[in-house]
């Protein structure tokens, strides 16, 4: 009796065993079984290494790109095919981030039930979250410049803008090896990192509101230089007296080199930290590039600089959007896509922000957008910006302009960085109005 009481113990145990197996597979099979169907080597998913059939399209339906018995063709518009290649992808596959890689499941079809099956032969369609006129504007705003744009929606998430600069025409392709220096394959939103200049001051502006008291009540006064151990920071002129809320739209670096040795390199680090600017940031599964925050001994002139955004401070243009998108929406960071929002399942936020110190830190940007950007630049856009101007060590330095738009309907964040291009302002700022004009019509 007793051996049989163990054989059915043992039974039991073996079914349950098999149960937990059956319902470990059933469950990766339904989450991951788009990836699995999509695998490259998959004979009737791919030829060749292509895509067999499918379609990717924008959020408002214009078609990117389309492939039929493994015969792929792009978008019409020249300026929207090289606008959209490094979200799309090039048919050798040199591109890593494109759609057509990371996406295979869902432009072929797949689906739980089907599988791959297509009546018509036409395979699935993935809606990207990016308008295809906003990638073309921004193209051509930066007009054969080197440099990246990115345009968030900061209550969704969704990436509404992802433009890198060099491209090529995927329809023409160049005849370049894989290894290729020209930067032509990287996608620079997300895998590039810059020196962030004067766009860094909303970090340290940030910190200095959380922890020096009386930072609204102080006069900061700038003769166009400051000394610090045995070295200078210096402005483009001296600003004279000022408030805090002056010093941003002034762009001045004495007083944020003043703020960043008095919060000390520790506080700051935390900050970047905190803010996701030293950290891969994902976009469906995507990773950003890390950031870079090295502070300097304390009250050395490193330290100044790195709180005026110089020094070795790096940022990725992605990360960047984010931080930004994250003082639009009271402190809220949303998990950024770049599949529209109706076809993926809820939203979720990072709160990295105290939401007092990100309205503040908004109405601040609204400041230096009526004194020292000039909302006539950007019209219809209620703007709230900073601009950057980042030393690189070449004649000329990076161009930034970084913000969003009060706008309940385009809920925008945006990111913009020229390279080796001049002032922040006049450089990059017309690009993020050419690009948000376009993306708010």
């Amino acid at each position: 009796m007793k051996r049989i009481q163990k054989r059915a113990l043992a039974v039991s145990l073996l079914v349950i065993v098999i149960l937990a197996l059956t319902a470990l597979y059933v469950t990766r099979w339904a989450v991951h079984g788009g990836e699995w169907a999509g695998f490259s080597s998959n004979g009737d998913a791919f030829t060749a290494g292509r895509i067999r059939a499918g379609t990717i399209r924008d959020r408002d339906g214009e078609t990117l790109y389309t492939v039929r018995d493994g015969e792929g063709s792009y978008a019409g518009d020249d300026s929207v095919r090289r606008a959209c290649l490094h979200i799309i992808g090039d048919r050798a596959g040199f591109i890593g981030s494109g759609a057509i890689f990371n996406y295979a499941g869902t432009i072929l079809g797949y689906d739980p039930v089907n599988g791959l099956y297509s009546a018509d032969g036409a395979g699935g369609v993935l809606t990207l979250s990016v308008d295809a006129g906003a990638q073309k504007a921004a193209w051509e705003a930066l007009d054969g410049r080197n440099g990246a744009v990115a345009v968030i929606n900061y209550v969704t998430g969704e990436v509404v803008c992802c433009v890198s600069s060099p491209a090529f025409d995927p329809e023409n392709p160049p005849e370049a090896a894989p290894d290729d220096t020209s930067g032509i394959y990287m996608n620079r939103p997300l895998s590039a990192v810059y020196t962030p200049g004067s766009t860094f001051k909303l970090i340290t502006l940030a910190a200095a509101i959380e922890n020096i008291e009386d930072v609204f009540d102080r006069d900061f006064h700038c003769t166009g230089s400051m000394e610090v151990g045995g070295g200078r920071v210096t402005c483009t002129h001296a600003h004279g007296d000022m408030k805090l809320e002056d010093a941003l739209a002034l762009s001045c670096n004495c007083a944020f080199g003043q703020l960043a040795l008095e919060l000390g390199g520790e506080t700051l680090q935390k900050y970047a930290e905190q803010y996701g600017l030293t950290k891969r940031q994902s976009v469906d599964g995507l990773h950003t590039a890390a950031g870079r925050f090295d502070a300097g001994a304390e009250g050395s002139l490193n330290l100044a600089w790195s709180g005026a955004g110089q020094y070795n401070d790096l940022v990725n243009p992605m990360a960047m959007a984010r931080f930004v998108a994250a003082i639009a929406n009271s402190g809220d960071a949303p998990a950024l896509t770049m599949v529209k929002e109706t076809t993926r399942l809820g939203i979720s936020y990072d709160h990295i922000m105290n939401a007092a110190t990100a309205d503040k830190i908004a109405q601040i940007m609204d400041y230096a957008v009526q004194r020292t950007y000039g909302p006539e630049n950007f019209p219809g856009l209620t703007l709230r910006a900073k601009s950057g101007t980042a030393e690189v060590g070449t004649d000329r330095p990076n161009a930034w302009f970084v913000g969003f738009i009060e706008d309940p309907d385009h809920p925008y964040a945006f990111a913009v960085c020229v390279e080796n291009a001049g002032f922040g302002s006049s450089v990059a700022g017309p690009v993020a109005n050419a690009v948000l004009q376009a993306a708010v019509e």
